[in-house]
């Protein structure tokens, strides 16, 4: 049997994979500092986290508004 996945489901692991993928990208440039490599990592989270409650906000919170 085929299991179905959602689409809300993909945007969560899509998040999740441009989190890890990116973090590893910058730890792995040796152009950048090690100030510069916090300040990447913590924009990638930070705006990965505003991504994921704007999705959270179309996806289930805009559906419930109708």
């Amino acid at each position: 049997m085929l299991a179905m996945i959602s689409f809300p489901e993909i945007g969560y692991i899509v998040g999740v994979a441009v989190i890890l993928f990116g973090i590893k990208a910058v730890q792995q440039n040796p152009i950048l500092t090690i100030k510069q490599k916090i300040l990447w990592m913590l924009t990638i989270v930070f705006l990965n986290w505003i991504g994921l409650l704007w999705y959270y906000y179309i996806y289930y919170m805009k559906g419930k508004d109708e």
